[in-house]
């Protein structure tokens, strides 16, 4: 009998350590507070419905989800979609295509990641943003209130508040070869730094669009629209 209850021990605690991972990694993201002809991984998007890390969230042409985390939220506009990443406070999302709007709180951060770029908040400031896809290198970054960053391969900028940019990644370049200088180039090959142009009021309709997409995360969630 002894020898029994000490196996089932053992099996016990190779079990949790074998799922305790798994466990771990279910902490949820965000809960649904509004879904109009949305999915969250491939089916109809809920509201109320619990989004974990991992989970893949998508807006048809005519839809719209949003995602509250604490006093964090990220909107998706139509055709747009982006992935759930794991995070210790507020939200964390990796978009895809399209655009994301987003609010984080006094604690909330919100981090979005999109072409290899990581936008982020800062801790203690809230702030309202809007993000859009251009193209494989190009953002446009757009902040409605407070400020926040930027940062691509430890280059770090800062996106002031109330101020649209565009954002595009650059490549550096060594210095031609045969130069005749004799000596070993000292730029590194293939570094990628950020450049930063503002862009003027109302340009592409990004000030516009962020305006509203401020006062739409600004209304409360408790009363939040059904999905279809």
């Amino acid at each position: 009998m002894r020898f029994v209850g000490r196996t089932c021990f053992i099996a016990v605690l190779i079990g949790t350590l074998v799922n305790g991972p798994v466990l771990a990694s279910s902490k949820p993201s965000g809960t649904i507070t509004e879904s109009q002809a949305a999915l969250l991984d491939r089916s109809a998007a809920a509201v109320g419905a619990t989004v974990y890390p991992g989970d893949t969230l998508e807006t048809n042409y005519n839809g719209s989800m949003r995602l509250r985390a604490g006093l964090a939220q990220i909107y998706m506009p139509p055709s747009s979609q982006a992935r759930i990443v794991e995070s210790a406070k507020g939200v964390h999302a990796a978009l895809l295509r399209g655009t994301i709007g987003f609010s984080s709180g006094p604690s909330d951060i919100v981090e979005v990641n999109a072409i290899d770029i990581a936008i982020r908040s800062r801790d203690g400031q809230p702030a309202h943003g809007r993000i859009s896809i251009i193209s494989p290198t190009e953002l446009v970054v757009s902040s409605v209130k407070g400020g926040f960053d930027v940062s691509l391969d430890g280059d770090t900028q800062s996106i002031a508040d109330g101020q649209s940019y565009r954002v595009t990644i650059v490549q550096d370049q060594p210095p031609p070869a045969g130069s005749g200088s004799g000596t070993i180039p000292t730029v590194r090959s293939g570094r990628r730094t950020l450049k930063l142009f503002l862009m003027a009021l109302g340009t592409a309709g990004a000030v516009v669009g962020a305006v509203y997409l401020y006062k739409y995360l600004e209304e409360s969630p408790d009363a939040p629209k059904s999905s279809d």
